[in-house]
Parts: C-alpha cells; sequence; structure tokens
C-alpha cells in the first residue's frame, strides 16, 4: 500500500478498536466499518466517495456496517451471474431515513441462503407372507410428510472475526499496523520481500513479542500464544474472514446469530486467543435447519376375496433416516482462494 491509496478503500483489521485502538485508527485516517452515521462536513472525501450508498440522513451519511456480514464481489454486469440473487438484495439500513442501495449495487445485503436440494430415503413396500388368500385393504393412497428438522440457525463457511476499516481522508496516507489485506501472489516467493516492506503472512507463525513491538501491542494474544513473550499471527488458512459483532446497532438484526457461542483459535495453545464476540474467535461451518416433505402410502381399497390373514408389516415403530445426496463436507459461497498479510511495522 503506498501514498496512492484511495479514499474509500476497505481493509480487515485484526487489533484492538478499544479506546487508543480507534485513536490510532483515525491518526492513520482509517476509521471501523460500523455503521457511525457522520456529518458529511466531517468526511468531505469519503463522503464524495460514498453518498448514500450505506444509509443515511438529512446532514449526514453511513459508513458501511459489516457487524457480522461476510463480503461478496458486486455482480455488476458480470456475464456468469454468480450471485443468483443479485437483483432481489435488500438496502442495509432499514433503520435510517435513507436506507441506501438495494439489488445489484455496492451496498446492498443479503441473507444467508441454503441451496435447493433433496434427500434420498429407504421405506418398506413388502409384506411377511400370508397363509391366506389377499382379500381387502390393499396399498392405494398416499399422504405428504416432513422429515425432522435439522440444522443451526444460518448456513455459513468456517470463519474467523476481524473488524473492517475504511479509508476516510486523504492525508495522511499510513496503513495501520494491524491492518489485513488480500494478496494474489505465492507466499513462498515473496515473503522475504513482503516482510521488508512491514507484512507478514497470515499463517499462525509464532513471533516474538520484542521484534515486533507495535503489532504485539495491537493484536497481544487475541490469536493465540504460547508464552508471555510471543504471540501468534492470525491463521486464515481456508477461513472465510467475518466482521465481528461487536456492539450491535440499534434497530438491526444481529447479522450473526451464534456470536456468543464461537471458540478460541489456538486452543491448544497456553493462552488460546479470544472467544465469543472478539475478533479472533472461530466459527464452524453450518447449515440452517430445514425439514423435508415427503410422500408416503397409507390408504387402502377394498380387494374382493377372501379377508387377508397374516397381514402384517415388518417396520413397525422404525425411524427411517434419510441420505445424504452429496459428497460435500462443509457449507461454502461460492469462493476464490487469496493469501492473507497482516501489516507488521510501520514503513
Amino acid at each position: 500500500m503506498t501514498a496512492s491509496t484511495p479514499v474509500g478503500t476497505v481493509l480487515m483489521y485484526a487489533g484492538r478498536t478499544d479506546g487508543a485502538g480507534v485513536l490510532n485508527l483515525i491518526t492513520a485516517g482509517w476509521i471501523l466499518c460500523d455503521g457511525s452515521v457522520y456529518p458529511n462536513a466531517q468526511f468531505p472525501d469519503l463522503f464524495a466517495v460514498l453518498a448514500n450508498s450505506y444509509g443515511g440522513n438529512a446532514s449526514g451519511f453511513a459508513v458501511p456496517e459489516y457487524k457480522g456480514l461476510f463480503l461478496r464481489g458486486l455482480d455488476g454486469s458480470d456475464p456468469n451471474q454468480r450471485d443468483p440473487g443479485a437483483a432481489t438484495r435488500t438496502a442495509p439500513r432499514p433503520d435510517l431515513p435513507n436506507v441506501g442501495n438495494s439489488g445489484n449495487n455496492v451496498g446492498s445485503v443479503q441473507p444467508d441462503s441454503l441451496e435447493a436440494h433433496t434427500h434420498g430415503y429407504n421405506y418398506y413396500n413388502s409384506y411377511i407372507k400370508s397363509t391366506h388368500t389377499l382379500g381387502h385393504e390393499c396399498l392405494s393412497g398416499s399422504t405428504t410428510s416432513s422429515t425432522s428438522t435439522v440444522g443451526g440457525a444460518e448456513t455459513r463457511p468456517v470463519n474467523q472475526y476481524v473488524d473492517f476499516i475504511i479509508k476516510a481522508v486523504t492525508s495522511p496516507d499510513v496503513v495501520p499496523v494491524g491492518a489485513v489485506m488480500p494478496f494474489a501472489g505465492d507466499l513462498a516467493t515473496w515473503t522475504p520481500s513482503l516482510a521488508g516492506a512491514g507484512w507478514l503472512p497470515c499463517t499462525g507463525g509464532k513471533q516474538p513479542a520484542a521484534s515486533y513491538p507495535n503489532l504485539y501491542s495491537t493484536v497481544s494474544n487475541m490469536f493465540g500464544a504460547d508464552d508471555q513473550a510471543s504471540f501468534r499471527l492470525p491463521d486464515f488458512r481456508g477461513r472465510f474472514l467475518r466482521g465481528v459483532v461487536g456492539q450491535p446497532v440499534p434497530g438491526l438484526p444481529v447479522a450473526d446469530p451464534d456470536y456468543l457461542s464461537r471458540t478460541a483459535p489456538q486452543p491448544g495453545l497456553a493462552y488460546p486467543g479470544n472467544t465469543g464476540n472478539l475478533v479472533g474467535s472461530l466459527e464452524a461451518t453450518s447449515y440452517a435447519a430445514h425439514s423435508h416433505n415427503y410422500t408416503y402410502n397409507n390408504d387402502y381399497w377394498n380387494c374382493a376375496a377372501t379377508a387377508i390373514g397374516d397381514h402384517a408389516e415388518t417396520n413397525a415403530g422404525v425411524t427411517w433416516t434419510t441420505a445424504a445426496n452429496g459428497s460435500l463436507t462443509e457449507s461454502r459461497p461460492i469462493n476464490i482462494n487469496v493469501n492473507y498479510l497482516i501489516k507488521a511495522v510501520t514503513a
């Protein structure tokens, strides 16, 4: 990141956001993507970029509110239509006079969704042998029932909490220590030169606190630590990054329904890292609770013959289990791989 970093740029942030942490961000020209409404004149450069895309009122504009959310690239004019629900996306701030963009536009939001799918199931369709002639009660009709409801509160991929920050002013133009950015190159090739520029790979590496005092004061043991003299870098390999809920915005639903039950990122270490509603905490993949309808025979019609004799099914009281119809081991959105880097020192 150089002096050409444009206003409106969004980065992830893995550090403290208490009083001192927020002050450091503002000093560097960045503010949190927490949905706050600012007077238009306070950040005129940012207002010129955002306008009311993320909501606002008569005298102010809202910055993006990414609490509990995943970021998705705008589908725009993509002929592949990777977002099949782009046209039905909703405005981000129904709690404000100006609700912001909807549809296939920057700033619009979309709830989680479970892709349409089916399940196979086995059912009983034979009888034990009878010593009598079949007379009455031959299977004929059917009815529709439902499987039991299974699943969680939402459909989501495995994810780790971060904050999101946005460049609010033209000057100063400093990327704060603790900022995280995606990197499209190969770490095996570029790690030495990246370290020289003040960036480290987010692969969970152990670092001496004395070697990176500014980064240590920013992340501490949020991502785990082996002892008091060292700390672990974030390990974002194979994980999606999700905005920490933090303090929920009044009037808006909490986007992460399980935000209080998130787990530590390094459970095997002396200091396992943050849990719950804090940056660094982990959340496993899940699919939203749902059930399936199925049809089974339950009616009879009369057959003209001697009454049936034994007339018995052999599966009374048995619970049937549906079979999965896929080979996937997680719930996930369409995605593409990148590496992540964290700003370790001020250039």
